[in-house]
């Protein structure tokens, strides 16, 4: 089992990612008792319906024309612990200790959870860490940015301010040579700037992840599924068509439903129950916000359903805890710690003109660097406070190629 002993930085973390609960931009996971091979009921043609057994085996399936190789492949490289971190070569020369990042923060707790990362990342470099605070109207981040722009910065990490917001002061910071990291961002492209991690290619890899882990823990065997979204995330707009495509991709026959659930709704999992009562056909499903389904197991269980079974992205250690015992099917964590490391790492790349190296589109590389399935399989070696974390030590890992 993974332990570790958890410093201030990380304690900060820790309590943005239990805001992010109630925010959340990620996805989630769900079920109801735990599915065992051999459960059966209607599916395509003459295969039964079948789950995944506890130790991963399959009782029946797949069904003819689905790929359950190809899904079963990719979610079992995302079971693969991780080793090292993405990174291997050293800097080309020691971080200059007056090198400045700033930080791009508009005052959400997505945006509290992404400066703990940051902040420690970059202590650990050495850099000097200015967090500003750009608010979220259109006057505040242009001032804010004003600002930046004076202070001649060598990196501005951006992970929650929509480059469309500060066109031309992004313009003035590309011509000084200013190392931008447009980290959870949809829209790099458009401002001629690099897809990064959380960006639009990420959000294809998890959904191509999501839509495996469904065929997968089915056994190639269910053809009818329902995505729950979030209205207010802008990610789930490419994942509303992304998850979709990929499963079509995997098994032609399969058919899938999207139901949105605010993110500000007070009991998501009641809604799932809910809709599962109203679609008794609904085999599977995938949330993207694994805080849906804490507590969903009691409720399906009240509700006498028994098609409470799905998996979803971005588990929190309460989801950890009920796969653990049982009651939820699988999740897929991500360590966002990590994620911020690589991002102050990429800045540095980017400022000695090194290669990144999932900026060449290789995000299944970083997809497996930062994510993994969890399943009754594997969900003790995250029972900590910190949920799941990727690679203990990899502090240690950054520091050394950074020449620290």
């Amino acid at each position: 089992m993974h332990r570790r002993i958890l410093n201030t930085s990380t304690r900060k973390l820790l309590g943005a990612v239990a805001v992010l609960g109630a925010f959340s931009l990620v996805a989630a996971g769900c079920s109801s008792e735990g599915g065992d091979a051999g459960s059966t009921g209607a599916a395509g043609g003459d295969t039964s319906l079948t789950y995944m057994a506890d130790d991963g085996s399959c009782a029946t399936g797949p069904a003819d024309g689905v790929d359950f190789d190809t899904a079963d492949a990719l979610v079992k490289s995302l079971e693969e612990p991780t080793t090292a971190i993405l990174p291997t070569e050293k800097l080309k020369s020691p971080v200059d200790p007056s090198t400045t990042a700033v930080y791009l923060n508009n005052g959400t707790p997505v945006a509290a959870l992404f400066q703990a990362g940051l902040q420690s990342a970059a202590e650990a470099a050495g850099i000097q860490f200015v967090n500003i605070d750009t608010g979220t109207d259109a006057q505040s981040i242009n001032s804010a940015l004003n600002s930046v722009v004076e202070m001649k910065p060598d990196i501005v990490f951006d992970q929650s301010v929509d480059a469309r917001f500060f066109q031309d002061q992004l313009e003035e910071l590309k011509a000084a040579g200013t190392a931008i990291v447009y980290g959870g961002q949809l829209n790099a492209e458009e401002f001629g700037l690099t897809d990064s991690l959380g960006g639009a290619g990420s959000i294809q890899f998890n959904s191509e992840v999501l839509a495996a882990a469904a065929v997968s823990l089915t056994c190639g065997t269910a053809t009818e599924f329902v995505m729950y979204s979030i209205p207010e995330i802008p990610a789930s707009e490419i994942q509303n068509t992304a998850v979709p495509a990929a499963l079509k991709e995997l098994c032609p026959d399969c058919s899938i439903r999207t139901v949105d659930i605010s993110i500000a709704d007070p009991s998501p999992a009641d809604k799932i129950v809910s809709d599962l009562q109203a679609h008794p056909e609904t085999q599977f499903f995938i949330s993207l916000a694994d805080q849906y389904q804490i507590g969903l197991a009691d409720k399906a269980s009240l509700a006498g359903l028994t098609n409470a079974y799905g998996v979803g992205q971005s588990s929190l250690p309460q989801n950890i805890q009920q796969i653990a015992d049982g009651t939820e099917v699988a999740g897929y964590a991500v360590d966002f710690n990590m994620f911020m490391w690589l991002q102050v790492d990429e800045g540095l790349r980017t400022m000695q003109g090194m290669e990144v190296p999932y900026l060449d589109g290789d995000w299944a590389a970083a997809g497996r660097a930062i994510s993994h399935i969890v399943s009754i399989r594997n969900a003790d070696d995250y029972l900590t406070p910190a949920g799941y974390v990727a690679l203990d030590g990899f502090e240690d890992q950054f520091t050394t190629l950074w020449g620290k």
